[in-house]
């Protein structure tokens, strides 16, 4: 039971008589409720005490407790809560309880947690800078390093544990017998479709039995495909394997007691909870990630961070609140949540930049203040500022917040807790079919049957229009034409191009790039023929980027060849370099537009009346099947344009949004749906082109539409599901 209250330093300490588990989660977990009139605290359901004296009581204000034993000796529970004012009561102020949320907070009704990421300075744009971040910043940045290098060194000592062989041994029987035989191999073969790559299990830091085994099993599989392998090589690897078999038991044991480990390294280095948390979600996401996309036993292991790589100067702040979170409109009004708090909107003048107007005013900086209990009467500043363009979601509640510095550049996260819209029941579903067929303008990847006015409204990349212009952008449409980019570089990707001359689109500027790689690598094939023809293997003319880094190798005496090969790998990285460039700024330009486009989609049906939609679940495997044993070269282009479209991420992008929208995402199981009429029902073989005749009506049917209208019934009469599901 509690015994009494008294004011401490920073915090009101909780004086326990007899410490219990009870005592301990009603003051952990509890309401805290302040009885004014009657001179009264309670902590959950325990008997209420006496307010100690001088303790200053207002709404609004930021209470710190910790739990003191009965010999008076600190405890580790601490707990941290803002007084709000009842209404029904006047006189009573309450600290909102951390117990689970009520069954009205529940994702069946609609509540989720959501992100708001906004950047941060250290000083508004335009004004000189404040200074550097805070020494206790700079210090806890440190104990993280140090946290996650002990981490990540235990992970390594348990992995090394594991095999029963001396990593030493390991590379070197990989260097002395594996890579000697697999480049004879492919010397021997020249360039071929059968040459073998070097085991990239094996091929790293820390290499194990596993990575053994997992080269055997590759041989194996080459073996069973008729494919040729080196001689004695399967031997060699099974007769150096087979003794040692590895024991996982060291892993297990960390990855299981990872909680406690960490706990104790924290403790150990002093880390407070807020460091440990950050550190420590990071740590387990990379572990889950190697997972997630099956790395190989060497592979996606957490690294120990050094002073020259690129993730060393991460670091991060999580200051977790209470279950039931904190609301968030006490940051819009200044009065602030636990450890941070908002200042008014600077004004325009005030950023250095007085004429911003549209979307730029429309993004207040607003000051931000750090405020942490660091220990007696001392305290963790840090004041900033926040670029916030758009406003918290209204009644929602904020659970943590995070003050995050990646890649050299500062945010502040509030994941807040916000009750979407739900779907509300209809008996209409639109229907939406997926795919990637060429048009004229570009690639349609998406047609849409809204069956409320019937109308069909289609999805398409446009390879024409530049994505720069948002005068031109048009709704279901993404704009992935030539933008000033392409245009400052094209001189680049086809020489001797000069103004007015054409520009190429995505697809025709990766084409032209590829060939001017394979155009490069020729020439100087036939420049070394015919310089230096006496001292060139036969492989040459199969050689691909790797065999000519080996021949510059073997060459590397001949002047002549080097400066050729030279020469060649400048031009070859140059356009290297330029692809990659090229590639990322497509994919960041296509993100945006499907985003956009499902945002079109969603205000679509929202004005249509519509909240449902529905989609074919597997949508890429049953293409496959509906394509499977016809032979067409449109076909042969179909992967292409596939991956330009990038389909999958866009149904994932709409699912999200189409939440937000109070849009129910429907996946039904159909493969027929280009096939079969709409009109009679009647499943058509399989066809290549766009447009088909049913064979039983006689109309004409464009497929895209007619899935899109196939898909909406489905959603709406059951019967269909059947029908639509029997395969070819």
């Amino acid at each position: 039971m509690i015994d009494r209250l008294s004011v401490g330093d920073s915090r009101v300490h909780v004086h326990v008589a007899q410490p219990s588990r009870k005592t301990t989660m009603s003051f952990k977990h509890g309401a805290v409720v302040f009885d004014l009139a009657a001179g009264k605290v309670s902590f959950g359901k325990l008997p209420p005490v006496a307010i100690p004296a001088g303790l200053q009581l207002e709404d609004g204000a930021t209470l710190a407790f910790q739990l003191v034993g009965p010999n008076g000796e600190l405890r580790s529970q601490t707990r941290t809560g803002i007084l709000k004012a009842s209404d029904k009561q006047p006189g009573v102020l309450r600290i909102a309880g951390m117990a689970k949320s009520a069954s009205k907070f529940t994702a069946d009704n609609g509540w989720q947690y959501s992100t708001c990421k906004f950047r941060a300075y250290i000083a508004p744009p335009g004004k000189n800078p404040i200074g550097d971040f805070p020494e206790w910043i700079k210090a806890s940045a440190s104990r993280q390093r140090s946290f996650w290098n002990r981490l990540a060194y235990l992970c390594r000592e348990a992995r090394r544990k594991c095999s029963p062989l001396a990593t030493e041994e390991i590379i070197s029987f990989v260097r002395e017998t594996i890579l000697p035989a697999i480049d004879n191999f492919n010397a021997e073969l020249g360039r071929s479709k059968e040459n073998m790559r070097h085991p990239a299990s094996l091929k790293v830091e820390l290499p194990g039995v596993d990575g053994l085994w997992s080269f055997v099993g590759e041989l194996r599989k080459r073996i069973e495909k008729g494919r040729a392998v080196p001689a004695g090589l399967l031997e060699k690897v099974i007769s150096f394997a087979e003794p040692h078999k590895p024991d996982y038991t060291p892993l297990n044991e960390f990855l299981r007691s990872l909680d406690a480990v960490a706990e104790r390294e924290a403790r150990i280095l002093g880390l407070h909870s807020f460091e440990k948390r950050s550190t420590l979600k990071a740590f387990v996401a990379v572990l889950r990630r190697r997972k997630a996309v099956k790395n190989a036993w060497s592979e996606g292991w957490p690294q120990i961070k050094y002073a020259d790589g690129p993730k060393f100067g991460d670091w991060g702040i999580h200051y977790s609140l209470n279950k039931a979170g904190v609301d968030s409109s006490l940051l819009e009004t200044g009065r602030g949540i636990p450890g941070l708090s908002f200042g008014p909107a600077f004004r325009p003048e005030q950023t250095g930049h007085p004429n911003l107007k549209g979307v730029a005013a429309a993004r207040a900086l607003r000051p931000a203040h750090i405020s942490i209990a660091a220990g007696g009467k001392d305290r963790w500043e840090f004041d900033f500022v926040v670029l916030q363009h758009y406003a918290l979601p209204a009644n929602s509640h904020v659970k943590e917040w995070k003050l995050l510095h990646q890649d050299g550049k500062l945010f502040l996260c509030l994941i807040v807790e916000v009750q979407r819209r739900m779907p509300s029941p209809g008996s209409l579903a639109a229907g939406l079919d997926i795919g990637w067929r060429r048009t004229e303008a570009g690639i349609r990847f998406g047609t849409l049957f809204e069956p409320a006015g019937e109308t069909i409204k289609e999805m398409t990349i446009d390879l024409q229009n530049s994505s720069s212009d948002s005068q031109r952008r048009m709704a279901f449409r993404i704009n992935l034409g030539p933008n000033r980019w392409d245009m400052r570089n094209m001189s680049r990707i086809l020489p001797g191009w000069k103004a007015g001359d054409p520009i190429l689109n995505s697809i025709e500027g990766r084409k032209r790039m590829s060939i001017q790689r394979s155009e490069a690598l020729n020439a100087v094939k036939e420049q070394l023929q015919s310089e230096c023809a006496e001292c060139l293997p036969e492989w040459i003319k199969d050689a691909g980027r790797r065999g000519m880094i080996k021949l510059r190798e073997e060459l590397k005496d001949n002047l002549t060849a080097v400066r050729l090969l030279d020469a060649w790998l400048k031009r070859d990285e140059q356009l290297a370099e330029l692809i990659l460039n090229y590639s990322r700024r497509a994919t960041a330009r296509l993100v945006q537009g499907q985003v956009l486009v499902a945002h079109d989609v969603c205000r679509y049906l929202q004005s249509r009346g519509i909240s449902r939609l529905v989609v074919e679940r597997c949508f890429l495997a049953a293409v496959s099947q509906k394509q499977e044993g016809v032979n067409h070269p449109t076909l042969e282009r179909s992967q292409k344009y596939r991956q330009i479209a990038a389909s999958g991420r866009f149904v994932a992008l709409l699912r999200n949004t189409a939440a937000k929208y109070a849009i129910a995402l429907e996946e039904q199981d159909a493969i027929n749906t280009t096939r079969i009429c709409h009109h009679c029902g009647y499943r058509n073989p399989p066809a290549v082109r766009e447009w088909l005749q049913c064979g039983q009506c006689g109309r004409m049917l464009q497929q895209d539409h007619n899935a899109a209208i196939n898909l909406s019934r489905l959603g709406t009469d059951a019967s269909r599901v059947h029908a639509a599901r029997q395969p070819v």
